[in-house]
């Protein structure tokens, strides 16, 4: 069987590119050998493979790369999402040092890049002409119960859910809720995993006296279950290169409030999704049309379209064959 060698420049943890990682290791092991956690020594062994590099900016991946190289191993990589211009305006200096000195050789000489979104691949291309870019998004696995949202009569409750971090946007979504009579009435919880502790208190500051809005913590564990006793999931994002979390929130069967720079402008068009610029009026109109609209939005029949959809274009094991196909090719 072929190896294939999963190089991933993040730190081990349980979202964003790790999560992804992860997942597709689950379903393309069932097809080729997928190794993790490797030596120098392994890459070098005379057994046929594929190197995939995940994420950017490792010189510890870049060491990788040289060696594939030298051996004439096929490369993949993987950006997610880490040359986009909000991404790559962090750390700046750091980052064009880094580009000119060995990330821009990773792009240049990959056999293919894989973009996530039609979006990424035009970030890509905005830095690279390199017509070798394929685009195949992420994926989730479904719940083998797909929950079912309940038509009720309770006050529509909404949830944030994603990393703490300025990209995020959270703070602004904070500054319109509790700066404005219309959103008293309505609840609002906010999960995720702290990454900028100096962001996060200031938003703790704001919030710490507020009954409507809460701070919950990350969220690991039934993940999907929890999410879905809420009913909107609001995402502020400034810059996503696809953004798991929604499918996250559209497998719980939540209606999306989106960042309209955020490329799933499909879910608008389907009607599982509205994207918005994050002002005060728009928010707040965006809430009054779901009060008007909430038996379709959450009806039976909807959920099931929404089902649908995701078991079409994002399962993990419908979206692993578009891997295999480029692992057979190269």
């Amino acid at each position: 069987m072929i190896k294939v060698f999963f190089a991933t420049s993040e730190k081990n943890n349980l979202f964003g590119v790790n999560k992804v990682v992860k997942e597709l290791t689950l379903e393309l092991n069932k097809y080729y050998s997928i190794v993790e956690n490797f030596s120098d020594l392994e890459l070098l062994s005379p057994q046929k493979k594929i190197l995939h590099i995940h994420g950017c900016w490792s010189l510890k991946v870049f060491v990788y790369f040289l060696i594939a190289k030298l051996f004439k191993i096929k490369i993949i990589l993987s950006p997610h999402g880490m040359i986009d211009p909000y991404s790559f305006s962090q750390k700046v200096i750091k980052k064009k040092i880094a580009w000119i000195l060995f990330q821009k050789i990773i792009f240049n000489f990959s056999d293919i890049i894989i973009a996530s979104s039609p979006l990424e691949k035009k970030n890509i291309n905005n830095l690279v002409k390199n017509s070798k870019t394929k685009i195949i998004p992420h994926g989730i696995s479904m719940e083998k119960n797909f929950i079912k949202k309940k038509n009720d009569k309770r006050e529509i409750r909404f949830v944030y859910f994603s990393r703490i971090h300025p990209v995020k946007n959270l703070e602004k979504l904070v500054d319109i809720w509790i700066n404005s009579n219309f959103f008293k009435k309505f609840r609002l919880d906010i999960f995720g995993e702290i990454s900028d502790i100096r962001y996060f208190n200031n938003i703790k500051n704001k919030i710490s006296k507020k009954k409507n809005i809460k701070y919950r913590g990350p969220l690991y564990k039934k993940k999907i279950k929890q999410l879905s006793k809420y009913d909107v999931f609001l995402f502020p994002s400034v810059s996503e290169n696809f953004g798991l979390v929604v499918l996250e929130a559209l497998s719980a069967g939540l209606y999306l409030i989106i960042n309209k720079g955020l490329p799933w402008k499909s879910l608008e068009k389907q009607k599982f999704a509205t994207l918005i610029k994050y002002e005060k009026k728009n928010l707040i109109y965006s809430i009054k049309y779901i009060q008007k609209n909430k038996s379709k939005i959450f009806s039976h029949k909807k959920n099931l379209k929404l089902k649908n959809f995701i078991l079409k274009n994002y399962n993990w094991p419908q979206i692993s064959k578009n891997y295999l196909d480029i692992y057979n090719k190269v």
